[in-house]
Protein backbone atom coordinates (compact mmCIF):
# COMPACT_ATOMS: atom_id res chain seq x y z
CA UNK A 1 0.00 0.00 0.00
CA UNK A 2 1.35 3.26 -0.77
CA UNK A 3 0.33 6.29 1.19
CA UNK A 4 0.81 8.72 -0.83
CA UNK A 5 -1.81 7.87 -3.16
CA UNK A 6 -5.33 8.96 -3.29
CA UNK A 7 -8.05 7.12 -1.57
CA UNK A 8 -10.53 6.25 -3.96
CA UNK A 9 -14.09 5.27 -2.65
CA UNK A 10 -15.75 2.78 -4.66
CA UNK A 11 -19.59 2.52 -4.52
CA UNK A 12 -20.91 -0.79 -5.60
CA UNK A 13 -23.63 0.33 -7.14
CA UNK A 14 -27.17 -1.87 -7.33
CA UNK A 15 -26.42 -4.99 -5.46
CA UNK A 16 -28.77 -6.98 -7.86
CA UNK A 17 -26.75 -5.68 -10.69
CA UNK A 18 -23.56 -5.60 -12.84
CA UNK A 19 -22.19 -3.02 -10.19
CA UNK A 20 -20.37 -5.59 -7.57
CA UNK A 21 -18.64 -7.23 -9.76
CA UNK A 22 -17.61 -4.45 -11.86
CA UNK A 23 -16.58 -2.54 -8.95
CA UNK A 24 -14.37 -5.72 -7.44
CA UNK A 25 -12.87 -6.19 -10.11
CA UNK A 26 -11.87 -2.19 -10.53
CA UNK A 27 -10.26 -2.42 -6.71
CA UNK A 28 -7.63 -5.25 -7.83
CA UNK A 29 -7.20 -4.75 -11.68
CA UNK A 30 -2.90 -3.67 -11.42
CA UNK A 31 -4.12 -0.57 -12.76
CA UNK A 32 -6.07 0.75 -10.91
CA UNK A 33 -3.63 -0.26 -7.79
CA UNK A 34 -0.76 2.08 -9.49
CA UNK A 35 -2.79 5.17 -9.15
CA UNK A 36 -5.35 4.56 -6.26
CA UNK A 37 -6.13 2.99 -2.80
CA UNK A 38 -9.53 1.69 -3.54
CA UNK A 39 -11.71 1.41 -1.25
CA UNK A 40 -15.24 -0.69 -1.05
CA UNK A 41 -19.11 0.38 -0.31
CA UNK A 42 -21.69 -1.23 -0.67
CA UNK A 43 -22.91 -4.97 -0.54
CA UNK A 44 -20.41 -7.26 -0.72
CA UNK A 45 -19.61 -10.76 -0.41
CA UNK A 46 -21.52 -12.95 1.56
CA UNK A 47 -24.54 -10.37 2.30
CA UNK A 48 -24.98 -9.99 -1.91
CA UNK A 49 -26.71 -13.56 -1.75
CA UNK A 50 -29.71 -11.75 -0.23
CA UNK A 51 -30.05 -10.08 -3.20
CA UNK A 52 -30.99 -11.89 -6.83
CA UNK A 53 -29.41 -10.71 -9.69
CA UNK A 54 -31.44 -8.65 -11.80
CA UNK A 55 -34.84 -8.66 -9.43
CA UNK A 56 -35.73 -5.11 -8.96
CA UNK A 57 -36.48 -3.58 -5.16
CA UNK A 58 -36.68 -1.35 -2.68
CA UNK A 59 -33.95 -3.22 -0.32
CA UNK A 60 -31.53 -3.13 -3.74
CA UNK A 61 -32.25 0.72 -4.04
CA UNK A 62 -31.88 1.63 -0.57
CA UNK A 63 -28.78 -0.19 -0.51
CA UNK A 64 -27.38 0.97 -3.09
CA UNK A 65 -27.92 4.74 -2.51
CA UNK A 66 -26.80 3.87 1.95
CA UNK A 67 -23.26 2.81 -0.09
CA UNK A 68 -23.30 6.50 -2.13
CA UNK A 69 -24.07 8.17 1.75
CA UNK A 70 -21.52 6.43 2.96
CA UNK A 71 -19.00 7.08 0.63
CA UNK A 72 -19.58 11.01 -0.04
CA UNK A 73 -19.58 11.23 4.25
CA UNK A 74 -15.83 9.85 4.42
CA UNK A 75 -15.36 11.97 1.81
CA UNK A 76 -16.40 14.83 3.35
CA UNK A 77 -14.69 13.54 6.45
CA UNK A 78 -10.83 13.09 4.85
CA UNK A 79 -11.28 9.34 5.02
CA UNK A 80 -11.32 9.16 1.29
CA UNK A 81 -10.17 11.30 -1.48
CA UNK A 82 -12.62 11.02 -4.26
CA UNK A 83 -15.60 8.38 -5.04
CA UNK A 84 -16.17 6.44 -7.88
CA UNK A 85 -19.75 4.88 -8.61
CA UNK A 86 -20.89 2.09 -10.26
CA UNK A 87 -24.37 1.57 -11.63
CA UNK A 88 -27.71 2.11 -9.75
CA UNK A 89 -30.94 1.13 -10.83
CA UNK A 90 -33.00 4.33 -10.76
CA UNK A 91 -36.41 1.78 -11.03
CA UNK A 92 -35.06 0.32 -7.21
CA UNK A 93 -34.19 3.72 -6.08
CA UNK A 94 -37.77 4.64 -7.00
CA UNK A 95 -38.92 1.58 -5.03
CA UNK A 96 -37.40 2.51 -2.21
CA UNK A 97 -39.25 5.57 -2.37
CA UNK A 98 -35.93 7.66 -2.47
CA UNK A 99 -36.90 11.22 -4.44
CA UNK A 100 -33.71 11.46 -6.55
CA UNK A 101 -33.01 9.67 -9.83
CA UNK A 102 -29.79 9.00 -10.22
CA UNK A 103 -26.27 9.79 -8.81
CA UNK A 104 -25.88 13.67 -9.88
CA UNK A 105 -29.21 14.36 -8.00
CA UNK A 106 -28.32 12.82 -5.06
CA UNK A 107 -24.72 14.04 -5.16
CA UNK A 108 -26.02 17.49 -5.58
CA UNK A 109 -28.13 16.97 -2.36
CA UNK A 110 -25.39 14.85 -0.47
CA UNK A 111 -22.63 18.17 -0.84
CA UNK A 112 -25.33 20.64 -0.65
CA UNK A 113 -24.55 22.19 -4.54
CA UNK A 114 -27.45 23.39 -5.84
CA UNK A 115 -26.53 23.04 -9.84
CA UNK A 116 -24.80 20.59 -11.28
CA UNK A 117 -23.83 19.06 -14.49
CA UNK A 118 -23.14 15.39 -15.35
CA UNK A 119 -20.08 15.23 -17.68
CA UNK A 120 -18.91 11.68 -19.72
CA UNK A 121 -15.11 11.46 -19.68
CA UNK A 122 -12.78 9.85 -21.98
CA UNK A 123 -9.54 10.59 -23.46
CA UNK A 124 -10.77 12.24 -26.75
CA UNK A 125 -14.10 13.97 -25.49
CA UNK A 126 -15.66 15.03 -22.55
CA UNK A 127 -19.04 15.62 -22.51
CA UNK A 128 -21.24 17.48 -20.79
CA UNK A 129 -25.00 16.72 -20.18
CA UNK A 130 -27.77 20.03 -20.46
CA UNK A 131 -30.52 17.39 -19.17
CA UNK A 132 -30.42 13.88 -17.26
CA UNK A 133 -33.20 11.96 -16.42
CA UNK A 134 -36.09 13.19 -18.03
CA UNK A 135 -37.91 12.04 -21.69
CA UNK A 136 -36.83 12.90 -25.08
CA UNK A 137 -39.92 14.67 -25.16
CA UNK A 138 -39.76 16.63 -22.79
CA UNK A 139 -35.93 18.30 -23.52
CA UNK A 140 -37.23 21.24 -26.03
CA UNK A 141 -39.02 22.32 -22.90
CA UNK A 142 -36.26 22.53 -20.59
CA UNK A 143 -33.57 23.80 -22.99
CA UNK A 144 -33.68 27.34 -21.89
CA UNK A 145 -31.23 29.76 -22.37
CA UNK A 146 -30.62 30.02 -18.81
CA UNK A 147 -29.71 26.41 -18.78
CA UNK A 148 -27.11 26.77 -21.58
CA UNK A 149 -25.46 29.77 -20.57
CA UNK A 150 -25.27 27.53 -17.00
CA UNK A 151 -23.68 24.44 -18.62
CA UNK A 152 -21.31 26.30 -20.73
CA UNK A 153 -20.12 28.33 -18.10
CA UNK A 154 -19.97 25.43 -15.50
CA UNK A 155 -18.05 23.71 -18.28
CA UNK A 156 -15.44 26.73 -19.12
CA UNK A 157 -14.60 26.89 -15.56
CA UNK A 158 -14.41 23.18 -14.29
CA UNK A 159 -12.57 21.46 -17.29
CA UNK A 160 -8.97 23.29 -15.83
CA UNK A 161 -9.36 21.16 -13.25
CA UNK A 162 -9.38 18.62 -15.44
CA UNK A 163 -5.43 20.08 -16.63
CA UNK A 164 -7.21 21.90 -20.05
CA UNK A 165 -6.23 25.40 -18.59
CA UNK A 166 -7.78 26.50 -22.42
CA UNK A 167 -10.84 24.62 -22.97
CA UNK A 168 -12.42 24.05 -26.52
CA UNK A 169 -16.53 24.32 -26.46
CA UNK A 170 -18.63 22.69 -28.84
CA UNK A 171 -22.47 23.13 -28.29
CA UNK A 172 -25.01 19.96 -29.96
CA UNK A 173 -27.94 21.32 -30.88
CA UNK A 174 -31.42 19.30 -30.44
CA UNK A 175 -31.97 19.60 -33.82
CA UNK A 176 -29.99 18.33 -36.99
CA UNK A 177 -29.90 21.39 -38.12
CA UNK A 178 -29.34 23.20 -34.32
CA UNK A 179 -31.73 25.99 -35.85
CA UNK A 180 -34.86 27.48 -35.08
CA UNK A 181 -38.30 25.48 -35.50
CA UNK A 182 -40.38 29.05 -34.93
Amino acid sequence: MNLSLPRVGITVGDPAGIGPEIALKASVDPRVLEVCEPRLYGVQGDAAAAFTPGHLSAEAGRAACDAIVAAVADAGSGKIDAVATAPINKEAFALAGLPWKGHTDLLAHLTGTPRVAMMFYAEELRVVLATIHVPLAEVPRLLTRELVDFIVELTARELPRFGYLRPRLALAGLNPHAGSTA
